[in-house]
């Protein structure tokens, strides 16, 4: 029970930040459905078509947001490190033109991993990850993401792919 108590105060942070969003243009359980496709399709330049040139990107395990250029990279070292990575979506909670993306992330690490900070290259364990996840999404008005905040519990993922945490 205790695991999913963050997993909820980021839903609830997620929904107090989905009532500032603007009403027009409306994203659609579509937007959400295009994001996971173009993740799942592992087309580097099909994922960048969906941001924004001024898009950042939160996560875990960056120091600072990505930019667009930093997207590209880290969207193909996850590519290249887990070849077979894919997103389900488990449900899409849409708001003007914001998104809450609840996902199934699956993969096996079987090719380099290179860390996004240090870029200390580490070869794949053919281990494999499965995990719960969601992603804050925030397009601009002219419908492309501008901003994503990706929530995923690192220490499962680390243990699942045999990892040492820090």
């Amino acid at each position: 029970m205790i695991r999913w108590l963050p997993f909820a105060a980021i839903l609830g942070f997620a929904a107090s930040s989905l009532g500032t969003a603007s009403p027009e243009p409306a994203v659609t359980h579509q937007d959400v459905m295009r994001w996971a496709d173009a993740w799942n399709s592992h087309d580097i330049n099909k994922v960048l078509a969906l941001f924004a040139k001024h898009v950042q990107i939160d996560q875990p395990a960056n120091e600072k947001p990505l930019d667009y250029e930093g997207a590209g990279k880290f969207f193909s070292m996850i590519f290249k490190a887990y070849p077979d990575f894919h997103v389900t979506v488990v449900e899409a909670i849409v708001d003007g033109r914001s998104a809450v993306s609840v996902e199934r992330v699956t993969g096996t690490w079987t090719g380099p991993y290179v860390d996004p900070n240090s870029g200390k290259v580490t070869p794949g364990n053919g281990r494999r990850f499965d995990h719960p996840g969601a992603m804050v999404l925030r397009y601009d008005a002219s419908g492309k993401i501008e901003h994503v905040s990706i929530f995923w519990d690192q220490l499962t993922v680390d243990r699942q792919l045999g990892i040492v945490p820090k």
